[in-house]
């Protein structure tokens, strides 16, 4: 069992989380001895290879066009291959289960932001106005220092346990959980009260906790388990050798920023009818969400938001419909390992075959020059005339252009062209990005200057 999200990269998370994120964002309190098993003995209540979800506790989260939804917060116990296991899950789905979609995203959670595909990428509007149900499992109880032990989900649940799995900063790390909670949702009677009839099981994790959804996917213990997964920001191995061999027989599609690793993770065209692979050139490990408070707000407009939001209902359409995805893309090399780029320093994003692909408009246009890394920056930020057009209403029509050759290419959705539409036109001159540079507050509630 692999737990290897490069754990050089693990501390520098919980280093710069620690240091310049907003007091009390991680949540949560570090469990004591009470709140864990820390003999890893499973408790006489768990009955060896029965699963099940306990009862949960139910509060209210809101309305989504028109659809009440509900979480539910509960214990799940049980037993893998290598021993007892007693975690945290939260379900949120609709109140009534028939005005839902049929269809439950699972996700590890992460060690310092737990449930970030819900929360911070993909959000709550995003998914359950769709009719999505979603589903958040701990899955170890690994710790990295204070309020950076949230893989077990909510440390704060009493008695809460891994017998099984590896050792793994000072707790235990069980892959199988994810899989065996998966499984459950299907089948277990108080799952079933949550979810009604579940038709599809959909996975999702980011960084550290893509780790182990690409552990699951090679080493086939999530075969038959996931019709769709969606791991990104991750630099784990190839997985196209194990769909190939029929190891994992659903849809995968991994997403990238520049900052990550990615050259094992190319698409080979070895499982078209399964696999793609994104890489979005100019982006940062860690995008701004920036109508979110986050530790990364104010570090770079460039994101892979837009194109994870698209690339995720395109795995859907692939699945309940068929409708293959865009092609795959990733950042062309210059024969060695480093990044081909463009006059304005930018990486140049190309598809399987070699051929250039639209990029963000904005990086098109060699805006500012987009640096990546962890959280990622700019520089050399350029007026419109620097840029070379007469006027801001030629920049804007040269940003709609790009716009347009972005999002047919299926890189982003319609709603985020429009948000990214109206940045770009919200305080002449500026362009986008020295907007988002100079005013901040009115790039972010998209308001005019």
């Amino acid at each position: 069992m692999k737990t290897r999200f490069g754990l050089s990269r693990v501390l520098a998370l919980a280093t710069v989380v620690a240091l310049i994120s907003p007091a009390g964002w991680s949540g949560g309190a570090v469990a004591d001895d009470r709140g864990t098993n820390r003999e890893n003995e499973a408790p006489a209540s768990v009955t060896p290879g029965v699963d099940r979800l306990l009862p949960p506790r139910v509060t209210p989260i809101g309305t989504f066009e028109g659809v009440r939804y509900v979480r539910y917060s509960g214990v799940f116990e049980g037993q893998t291959s290598t021993g007892a296991f007693r975690v945290p899950y939260q379900i949120t789905a609709a109140q009534d289960p028939r005005h839902g979609n049929r269809t439950v995203l699972v996700e590890p959670s992460h060690f310092a932001i737990g449930l970030g595909v819900r929360d911070i990428y993909l959000r709550p509007r995003f998914l359950f106005g769709r009719g999505f149900a979603h589903a958040g499992i701990g899955w170890s109880t690994a710790t990295f220092g204070p309020g950076r032990d949230k893989r077990i989900l909510d440390p704060t649940v009493p008695d809460v346990f891994i017998a099984g799995g590896v050792a793994e900063g000072g707790g235990r790390t069980d892959n199988e959980i994810i899989v065996a909670f998966a499984r459950a949702l299907a089948v277990d009677w108080q799952a079933k009260k949550m979810l009604g009839k579940v038709a599809r099981r959909y996975v999702s994790g980011f960084s550290d906790a893509s780790t182990p959804l690409m552990d699951l996917i090679i080493s086939g213990r999530a075969s038959k388990v996931f019709d769709f997964a969606l791991p990104f920001l991750t630099e784990e191995p190839d997985p196209q050798l194990a769909l190939r061999s029929g190891r994992f027989r659903g849809k995968l599609i991994v997403l990238n920023s520049e900052a990550d690793a990615s050259s094992a993770l190319i698409d080979r065209r070895l499982v078209p009818d399964r696999y793609r692979f994104y890489q979005v050139a100019g982006t940062p490990h860690v995008a701004d969400p920036p109508d979110i408070p986050f530790f990364s707000n104010r570090t770079t407009p460039a994101s892979y938001e837009p194109a994870l939001r698209a690339h995720f209902l395109q795995g859907d359409r692939w699945v309940r419909r068929g409708s293959q995805p865009p092609a795959s893309y990733h950042l062309r090399t210059t024969g060695g390992t480093g990044i081909a780029r463009d006059t304005n320093g930018h990486a140049i994003a190309v598809d399987v075959h070699g051929r250039r692909v639209p990029r963000l408009p904005f990086v098109e246009l060699g805006e500012a020059r987009y640096t990546r890394g962890f959280l990622g920056s700019y520089d050399r930020v350029r007026s419109i005339a620097e840029l070379g057009f007469g006027s801001h209403a030629r920049y804007r029509e040269a940003f709609r252009r790009r716009l347009s050759d972005h999002a047919e290419a299926g890189y982003i959705l319609p709603r985020d062209a429009e948000e990214m539409r109206a940045r770009a036109a919200l305080c002449p001159p500026l362009t986008f990005t020295q907007t988002y540079r100079g005013h901040y507050d009115n790039f972010v509630a998209i308001d005019p200057c």
